[in-house]
């Protein structure tokens, strides 16, 4: 689905408990994954000690705790930070991207390969 430059994805995210799949929008200003409390208690995601400050569109700033999981995006699998913020859409951050090498293409609506699974190390 393509509205007017955005880009919408399904992924799998895997925690300690289950596996789901999920409709993001990808948005590249966001660092994170951002899922709500309820989907995060329901897959068993891995929490962390950490808390991030998070700056929302609006301008509001925010502390939201971390987790750990696993996403698969077009059969591409990573390790992910994902922060837990009540949103209407689940989104897909640029640091989830960059693991799975993929990029979005507002022309497309697609995601496209730009780089190997799991990232450069240089």
């Amino acid at each position: 689905m393509t509205c007017v430059g955005y880009v919408y994805v399904d992924f799998v995210i895997k925690g300690g408990k289950l596996s789901k799949k999920i409709r993001a929008v990808v948005d590249t200003g966001s660092a994170y994954v951002v899922l709500d409390s309820k989907t995060i208690f329901e897959v068993g995601l891995y929490e962390t000690p950490y808390k991030v400050g998070l700056t929302l569109a609006d301008g509001r700033k925010v502390e939201v705790k971390l987790y750990l999981a696993e996403v698969e995006v077009k059969g591409r699998k990573g390790p992910v930070f994902v922060a837990e913020l009540d949103v209407p859409v689940p989104i897909l951050g640029v640091h989830a991207l960059e693991t799975l090498g993929l990029k979005p293409d507002p022309s497309t609506g697609k995601l496209e390969v730009i780089g190997p699974e799991g990232g450069y190390l240089l």
